[in-house]
Order: C-alpha cells, then sequence, then structure tokens
C-alpha cells in the first residue's frame, strides 16, 4: 500500500506537477476534536496531574497541505540536496499541548516532540523523563503524531498492542497522514504557527514564544536529524535535542534505491550515506546529542554518531544510562486482562529495571540538565559543557572492577556504585506470548541493575558517610560541569543521606 502510494506520488510529480507549492510556512487549520466519538489517546507516562505545576493539556487537530521531498541526486550530494517531489499534499494529523495553567508561568519556550513510534503508537520518550523539570521551568511541551504507523493505530480505534478492545472509537477516523516523509513540512508549518499571532495558535493570549525547540528520541530522533539537516528554516526552529539516535531517517519511504529490486531513480528514494547521515555540526543553533551506554552497546550505535564540537553542536554519551525511557510502574495492561492485576513494566523482565525516568542511574538529570543549557546557549550565548564519551579499546567498551564502564557523563550512582549496571535486561520466559514481542523490546531497551553483595559494598563503603560522602562530592562535580541541575542535586544527595548504605 505505501509503495502503491509511492508510486502515485511520484507519477504524479513526473506528469503533473502542481501550479502552486505548500511549504513550511503554509497556514494550518486546527480544530478541537470530537470528545463525544471517545476519548483520546495522551502519549507519555507522566501525567498532568502528578506535575509539580499545574498544568492545562488540551488535544487539537491540525490540517492543512504539505510537500514530500526527495533527493535531487541518487546518490544525494548531501542532506540538503533535496527537491520537491510531490506538492500540495493534504494532511490531517493531531497534537497535544502540555502548558502551564497560567500565562505568567511559561518561560516563553516551547518544545515540539516528534513522538515515537517504534511500539506502534505514539510514546512520549522526551516528555517522560523531563516532565517535572519542563513544569518547574515553565516549558510549553507539544507532542505530534507524524508517523502513519501511529495515525494509523488512532484511526483504528487504538487497538493496544493489537489485542485490547478499541480505546478511542472514531475520534480519529478523520485524520490521514498519505507519507511520513511529510512530517518535514507539516512540523516547520506548526513551528511557525505556535510563533504567529494566526487565530490558529494553539496557545491562549498571553502565552509569548521566544524559543520553539525540537525533539526526537530513538526512531524520531533520526527525524529530528533529516529534519535539522536539511529543513532548518531561519527564524523558526531554535535549536535541536537529539535523544538515543544518532543518523538520519529516510527523506521519504518510498523503495530504496540501493535495493537490487526498487524501480529506477527517481522512483526509488535515495539514502544519505555515512557520515553524511549524521546531523550537521555547522547549523546556527544548538544541535545537542545524546547516547546511553544501551545505545551504544545494546543497539549497536559504538562510536559510529559521534562528532566534534562545534559553536553550536555538542555530543554526549551517558555511562550507565539505558534506552527505555519510561517510569517503571506505569501499566501495560490493564488489570483483568491476564490477570486481576495489572501487567507493569518492571513484570516484562527478570531483572531489577534501570530506566532513564526511574532510575537507578537517572539520565533524565542529566537531559535536564541539558534541556537548561540550551536555552541558556540560544538566549545568552553561554557555552555548554565540553561533549563527553565513554571509554573504548578495540571498538568496546572499557569496564572497571565493578563491571561498570569507564568514562561518560558519569552521575553519582556510576561514581559511588552500588550495582553493575547492564545495557540491557531480559524477557521474563513465562509471559503469555500475546506479550512476548512487546517484552522482548522493553528489557532489551531497559538497562538492568546487578547490586553489588554485602562484602562488595562494605568493601566500598564502611561506613554510612563515606557513601554519602562520595555521592556529595560527585553531585557537586557534575553540577559545576553544568550537567546537572540544583534541584535534582539535592534529590541525589537526599537519597543518598536516608538510603542504609555503609551502616
Amino acid at each position: 500500500m505505501r509503495f502503491q502510494l509511492f508510486t502515485l506520488l511520484v507519477a504524479a510529480t513526473v506528469f503533473a506537477p502542481s501550479l502552486s507549492t505548500a511549504g513550511p510556512t503554509d497556514p494550518v487549520t486546527l480544530e478541537v476534536p470530537p470528545s463525544s466519538q471517545g476519548p483520546a489517546f495522551v502519549p507519555g507516562t507522566r501525567l498532568v496531574e502528578d506535575l509539580p505545576a499545574e498544568y492545562v493539556e488540551e488535544e487539537f487537530f491540525i490540517s492543512g497541505t504539505a510537500t514530500l521531498y526527495t533527493y535531487a541526486h541518487n546518490p544525494p550530494v548531501g542532506p540538503t540536496d533535496i527537491t520537491p517531489m510531490q506538492e500540495d499534499v493534504a494532511y490531517k494529523t493531531r497534537i497535544i499541548v502540555r502548558r502551564p495553567a497560567k500565562a505568567h508561568k511559561a518561560n516563553g519556550t516551547v518544545v515540539i516532540e516528534w513522538w515515537n513510534s517504534t511500539a506502534g503508537f505514539d510514546t512520549a520518550p522526551s516528555w517522560d523523563p523531563s516532565a517535572e523539570y519542563f513544569a518547574n521551568a515553565g516549558v510549553v511541551y507539544v507532542g505530534i503524531t507524524n508517523s502513519a504507523t501511529s495515525l494509523g493505530f488512532l484511526v483504528d480505534g487504538c487497538r493496544l498492542l493489537g489485542i485490547l478492545p478499541p480505546a478511542c472509537g472514531t475520534r480519529y477516523s478523520t485524520l490521514s497522514l498519505p507519507e511520513n516523509g511529510l512530517a518535514y513540512d507539516i512540523v516547520n508549518q506548526l513551528t511557525n504557527l505556535l510563533k504567529s499571532d494566526d487565530p490558529a495558535n494553539p496557545l491562549p493570549e498571553g502565552y509569548d514564544v521566544d524559543l520553539v525547540l525540537q525533539a526526537g528520541e530513538s526512531q524520531q530522533a533520526g527525524s529530528v536529524v533529516t529534519f535539522a539537516s536539511g529543513f532548518h528554516e531561519p527564524g523558526l526552529s531554535d535549536g535541536y535535542f537529539i535523544q538515543s539516535g544518532f543518523s538520519a531517517r529516510p527523506i521519504n519511504f518510498g523503495p530504496r534505491c540501493d535495493e537490487v529490486t526498487s524501480p529506477p531513480y527517481p522512483l526509488c528514494t535515495p539514502r544519505l550515506s555515512y557520515p553524511q547521515s549524521l546531523v550537521r555540526t555547522d547549523l546556527p543553533v544548538p544541535v545537542y546529542q545524546t547516547v546511553t551506554q544501551t545505545d551504544f552497546e545494546g543497539l549497536g550505535f559504538n562510536a559510529f554518531g559521534r562528532q566534534a564540537d562545534s559553536s553550536t553542536y555538542r555530543y554526549y554519551e551517558i555511562a550507565g544510562g539505558a534506552h527505555n525511557t519510561v517510569h517503571e510502574g506505569v501499566e501495560i495492561i490493564p488489570a483483568g486482562i491476564f490477570s486481576p492485576n495489572p501487567v507493569l513494566l518492571s513484570d516484562l523482565c527478570l531483572e531489577q529495571l534501570n530506566t532513564v525516568a526511574d532510575g537507578p542511574v537517572f539520565a533524565s538529570y542529566v537531559l535536564n540538565a541539558l534541556w537548561e543549557r540550551m536555552q541558556e546557549h540560544i538566549l545568552d550565548g553561554d557555552s555548554p559543557p565540553a561533549g563527553i564519551v565513554m571509554d573504548t579499546s578495540a571498538g568496546a567498551l572499557v569496564r572497571d572492577g565493578l563491571g561498570n564502564v569507564v568514562g561518560g557523563v558519569r552521575l553519582p550512582s556510576m561514581e559511588a556504585a552500588t550495582a553493575t549496571y547492564v545495557s540491557a535486561a531480559s524477557a521474563n520466559p513465562y509471559l503469555p506470548s500475546a506479550l512476548a514481542g512487546i517484552a522482548n523490546l522493553a528489557c532489551r531497551l531497559s538497562g538492568a541493575v546487578v547490586p553489588f553483595d554485602e562484602p562488595t559494598l562494605g568493601a566500598l563503603y564502611p561506613d554510612h558517610d563515606t557513601y554519602v560522602g562520595q555521592v556529595v562530592d560527585s553531585a557537586n562535580a557534575l553540577k559545576a560541569q553544568g550537567l546537572l541541575l540544583q534541584q535534582d542535586a539535592v534529590q541525589i544527595k537526599r537519597a543518598a543521606a536516608g538510603s542504609g548504605i555503609g551502616e
């Protein structure tokens, strides 16, 4: 179906070019969803009612026309070697806005998250670990459905994992996203709308927008790479936050030109080759990229994404960090489906989990600091901390005598370790077969924790003060680097003081 659509679009371009061109600043129509047709499907495991500040959550449909692009040559000359393939393609997708309830509490920054679609539906891996930071700082958050896969899930009524009853009714039946590649124009149009005085702007009067920052994780980190490198529009996006990803996603999802069975160009889609597929480091706005231990080792990123610092670009590897960002207490399956109790994320895996949001490494603290640094970088011209990478030997991560990796951005959980942090967990083999797929994925993306035994802890920390002192020293050092916020340092120190380590 997707190939047929792609072929039709190319044919339309070759034989019947459009008289007008949809572009990044074209108008967008805003619509309130029909609430009577079913409830909203809300991505993210951190709910607005759980935030430390009063926030409002609103869903809107946005529609308009966008251009689908391809590369002008095969192979492409570079990430900006872009040409229209089909113009004025109609779309209708949805966004969710999370904003401070009072306009004066907003700090002028909007984060647009390209929702992740790996699970087959929208998830919010940039929101989940940093929701508390956004709320405390007064950041407005806008998530957007940018994938035809996720949109199809919505249109079909939101059958979670394909086994649960439809949860959304016909609320989303009118949505349409014919091709993932339309998202590049769509997000630019949304960014332009948020910065405008257009009556269709979903932000009420009084919510002034100074900065719009684009964010994506994993698959959608790749979308943001493509977007930043090829579709940056001066005056629209003010920064790019690339989380757990390094390589550009396709400019469109037609058949690859490098496959033997593909039709000839332009009926196929060229791909950027390495290192052209890496994000540009010469953009006039900040680009921050983070990679975790799980990404490097478990997902095979290795050192491929590493690039040198520039005046606007930074690359950070987080030692002990996992790919999975969600909170462990989230219900994967409601009670009554497989058992009287709900199935939680932690039920899927054999080991104790280490997620970005719930720790124990808490890579979320580094993400929070980088969000703060990016805003200071733009508004005040303050340079962010230099990029940091983990130590490698012959391409493999170097480990210390306790089994933990060496180098990288090091949180107190690594500097005053109480466990070995493994790059991936393993799925529980006793789960119902319907959960095997999601368990294999979730556990592979989550780090695992192997706690030290008592003799090891006793040798490392002969008394409680020794442990607390090491945590405090590590937190202070990381804060001085600019990679830990004061409020997060306080939480780390408080947790150490309240622990029983060394007693």
